[in-house]
Parts: structure tokens; C-alpha cells; sequence
């Protein structure tokens, strides 16, 4: 009992917590990027200075490594709610 009680509070619930979390920030993130992208493909459109492209490259930029990091730890996440599932269902020798 006091096994099952810790992979449920120790790794299921922060895992699926985790996964919520980082999901949602995600979707924000990559909403963020479509945004920025489109800013960018505006920016080179109008024929801009140099200056002005670099600024947007790194704007979209920020957001697709922002949206990488959010991944992981959404990936990372479902991975810790997954070996407190196998803990779960697994029997003890």
C-alpha cells in the first residue's frame, strides 16, 4: 500500500501535472511562433534593412527554442507519469 501511494504522489501526479503544465505553455509558445514567423516573412517581404530582419530572426528565434524547451519537459514529464504507471502494474518479486 504505502508503495502504490508513493509512485501515485511521487511520480503519476507530478507527471501528469507536468505534462498539463508544459502542455499548455507549449500551445502558448507555439502561438507565439506563428506570430513572430509571420512577422519575420513580413519583415524580409518589405525589403528591410538588415538590421531589421536580424531583430525579427531572433524574435522567432526565441520563441522556437522557447517551444523546444517546453517540449522536453512535456516529453520529460510523461515519461516520470509512465514509470509510475509500470510501477503500478508491475508486481513486486
Amino acid at each position: 500500500m504505502a508503495r502504490k501511494l508513493l509512485l501515485i504522489v511521487c511520480a503519476i501526479v507530478p507527471g501528469m501535472a507536468g505534462v498539463a503544465v508544459f502542455g499548455y505553455y507549449a500551445l502558448v509558445d507555439w502561438g507565439a511562433l506563428q506570430l513572430a514567423y509571420q512577422n519575420y516573412e513580413a519583415v524580409i517581404n518589405q525589403n528591410s534593412g538588415l538590421e531589421a530582419i536580424f531583430v525579427a530572426h531572433g524574435s522567432q528565434n526565441i520563441h522556437r527554442i522557447n517551444l523546444f524547451a517546453e517540449g522536453t519537459w512535456t516529453l520529460l514529464s510523461a515519461l516520470l507519469a509512465i514509470v509510475g504507471i509500470h510501477g503500478l502494474s508491475t508486481r513486486r518479486a
